[in-house]
């Protein structure tokens, strides 16, 4: 076994990588449903040694400490059967160097993935981090605003990863129209 299961409940700034994190998820995704769990967020962290697997799973009635200790067992079996699973050599090779694994939940910072994500939470305080500058002329990457709609996007209507999210700048009051692809990492921002 190549994961030790820990907890976290405080997000970090890490950057995504979208291909072996989206390898993981597309793995443990059906299993987490099973039990009633989204997977919100799958990240890769560190190297070597140090790597860090890092899953944020929501339900319906929360994620608790113990939801999260009990979820890294299980998903850390499941993990070891896709690793072995000779049909998936990519996941394979990705899970077969040791790494380090945590169960989190959302916290009060969330972290915003999908189109249904930023849907679910229209009204709402955010921080949107883009990979590139997206807007004409102007090298911005880190917008601050309030969420104010999730559009689909047309070309991929079906895609829950695709679509446009209109922010509304907390300041100057502006509408960004930011999409989902070019986004880095999107998080609520707590207003308690």
């Amino acid at each position: 076994m190549s994961a030790a299961p820990t907890t976290s409940t405080s997000p970090e700034e890490i950057a995504v990588g979208e291909g072996p994190a989206r390898q993981v998820e597309d793995a443990l995704a059906e299993t987490a449903a099973l039990l009633g769990y989204e997977i919100l967020l799958v990240e890769w962290a560190g190297t070597g040694r140090g790597r860090i697997l890092r899953i944020y799973l929501d339900h319906p009635d929360g994620v608790t400490l113990d939801d999260c200790t009990r979820m890294g067992r299980v998903l850390s079996d499941a993990l070891d059967a896709a690793e072995a699973d000779p049909a998936q050599p990519a996941l394979a090779a990705l899970l077969g160097q040791p790494y380090n694994l945590e169960v989190s939940s959302p916290g009060i910072d969330r972290p915003l993935v999908k189109r249904s994500h930023f849907s679910r939470f229209v009204g709402h305080r955010a921080v949107i981090r883009t990979e590139r500058p997206v807007i004409v002329g102007a090298n911005q990457r880190t917008f601050h605003g309030t969420i104010v709609a999730a559009d689909e996007d047309p070309a991929h209507p079906d895609d829950d990863r695709q679509g446009i999210v209109v922010l509304r700048d907390q300041d100057s009051g502006d509408e960004h129209r930011l999409p989902i692809a070019a986004i880095r990492r999107a998080n609520l921002v707590y207003e308690g």
